[in-house]
This record gives structure tokens, sequence and C-alpha cells, in this order.
């Protein structure tokens, strides 16, 4: 069954280069895509309506992200696995029409930003082999290893005593190496923590910078090393992110199933913060926390204080998730 997800603005749903294999469905909110043009070598950003599915392709092909999603305002979206979303498909055709449309579409344009790349390759008098290597060039630059990989295969493949052989092979070798180690994108998509840590604690990131670093190393289950970031964002008393970063401590804990100190975390939180913009998240990983422990009766009890206080706070999210866990338990039917 898909599960119904609440990101918070600012957070990140995946990176380009991750492996992940879930596809999305937004359903309230803002998510932005963000990629570079091949052509330009700039950033560019899509913003999804409601009802837009993301993450499709590289799901159902088994490839890494090929852009960044990241959440520009509070949003709710929902996660599927690859199965769930084959029997939807299976189920509304119409569906598959409108994917193949965007898809169409997307590989239109992706066509025409290389064919221009290579026009303008020929309109400077140089070979189809110049433009071949400067697209795999323009890839590597942009640390786009796994494009630099498949591009630079194909030089071999088409010019094996080619004029650019040694830099390609080169840069091919250091590309092939880079995947090996960290995976298919840059860095931060798989470099080693220490790397991340280092990144993030030096050379004066704002705020925004470093929560979204954390909650990088959270998606990569580095959650000690994401607890030191969200410590110092916590205690430093940033409006906007303090809250954020103390509530992502106390859901590491529980991530690392380390259940007791979840439950006195938030307790400590939310007696010192009783207005905490998180309230009614926090008990609901209590009450996971305890339900995790064996202790139902505390579940079902910290499950209504969530759906309580997200009611108040108008977060319908949590208010369903806390419903349904009290469904589990108690079978008590949703409202």
């Amino acid at each position: 069954m898909p599960r119904l997800l609440q990101y918070r603005a600012d957070s990140v749903i995946y990176f380009e280069g991750d492996a992940t294999e879930k596809i999305f469905l937004l359903q309230e909110g803002s998510v932005k895509l963000l990629h570079v043009d091949i052509e330009s070598g700039k950033d560019v950003s899509e913003f999804l309506s409601k009802g837009e599915f993301f993450g499709v392709k590289s799901a159902l092909g088994h490839y890494p992200r090929e852009e960044d999603a990241i959440v520009a305002q509070d949003s709710t979206v929902l996660a599927f696995s690859v199965s769930e979303f084959e029997e939807l498909a299976t189920k509304n055709a119409h569906l598959i029409i409108k994917m193949l449309k965007v898809f169409s579409t997307q590989m239109r344009r992706t066509h025409k930003q290389v064919a221009s790349l290579m026009n303008g390759a020929e309109s400077q008098n140089q070979k189809p082999e110049d433009g071949l290597y400067q697209l795999g060039k323009f890839y590597f630059k942009k640390k786009k290893y796994a494009y630099t990989r498949h591009i630079y295969t194909k030089y071999l493949t088409y010019y094996p005593k080619g004029a650019y052989v040694d830099t390609v092979q080169a840069e091919l070798n250091a590309a092939v190496s880079f995947i090996a180690r960290y995976g298919q994108s840059v860095k931060p998509a798989g470099a080693p923590v220490d790397d991340q840590l280092e990144e993030m604690n030096v050379g004066g990131l704002d705020a925004a910078s470093r929560y979204n670093g954390a909650m990088r190393l959270i998606s990569q289950k580095s959650y000690m090393p994401a607890c030191q970031v969200l410590k110092k964002l916590a205690d430093e008393g940033d409006p906007e992110f303090a809250p954020k970063s103390s509530f992502e401590i106390g859901h590491c804990l529980f991530l690392m199933g380390k259940y007791n100190e979840c439950i006195k975390y938030y307790t400590q939180m939310l007696a010192k913060h009783p207005n905490h913009a998180f309230t009614g998240e926090a008990l609901f990983f209590m009450g996971q926390s305890y339900e995790e422990a064996g202790d139902d009766a505390l579940a079902i009890d910290f499950y209504k204080k969530s759906s309580l206080a997200a009611i108040q706070k108008k977060d319908d999210a949590v208010y369903i998730r806390a419903l349904r866990a009290l469904k589990r338990l108690r079978g008590v039917a949703d409202e």
C-alpha cells in the first residue's frame, strides 16, 4: 500500500545519483526538480503541479535519480513501490498514456539539446568526433560520471584511434573509479561521511545548506553524523532551522532503533517547547517508539495525543497517520 508522507519546506526527497526505487505522487504543496541543462550548463528548476508523478523513469529503469527533488513548500506526497505503481498503472490506461506523453516530450527535448550541441560543433567546422568528445567533456566537468562513462565508451567504440583517445581514456578511468567508490553522481550522493561533515562544518555554510546536508546524511542512514550537524543547528537557535533540527534529532534516534532515547528526547523537547512546530509528529514517533517497545497501551495514548495536536496544527498527514496507527492497534475506524 502506498505510504503517505509529509515533507517540510527546504527538505530533500531525493538527490541526483540516489539509487532508491520509490515513485512519488504530489498531493499537496510544491516540489521542484533540479537538473543541469546540457546546452547551457546551468541549473534548471521544474516545479511540479498537484497530481503529478515524479521519480518514475529512474525507478522503473532501476538506475540512479537524474535530478534533485526539493520541497519548495510544505508538501504531502504518496510514495509507491515499483510493484504498487505498476498495479495502479495496469488499472488506469489513461495514466499509462499520460506517462508516455511525458517521457516522449522529455526524450525529444533531450534529443534536441544533444543535436544542438553536435550541430554547434559542426558549425565551428568540428567533426562528429569532436562533438562527441566535447559532450563527454561537458559531463565530466559537471561531475555527471554515469553520463561521462556512457559518452566516452561510445567515443572509444567509434573512434578507437581518435585524436582524443588518451584524454578520453584517462577521464573515463577517473569516472569509472569515482562511480565504483561513491556512486553515480557528484560526491554528496555517496561520499564518505567524514568528507561530508567537513564540508558542512567549514566554509561558513548557511543554516539551510547545513540542514539539507544533514537530511542527506539521514537519507544515507548516517544518523549519528547527521545528529552532530543537527545539534549545532538546534543550539544556534535559528528561528526556521532550530525547530526542524531539534525534531530531526529525535527522528534519527527512532530510525536507529533507540526507542527509549527517542521518547526521552522528545519528552524533554516538548517540555521545553510545548508549542513546538512539530508537536504532532514528535508525539507520533513517541507512539511508534512505545509500540516498537511492546507497550501498546502507551502507544495508543500517544497516537491519540498526536492526532489531537495534528488537528490544532492543521497537519492532515500526521492526523491520518495517527488514526491509521490507532486503527491498527485498536480497530478504531478512520474518522
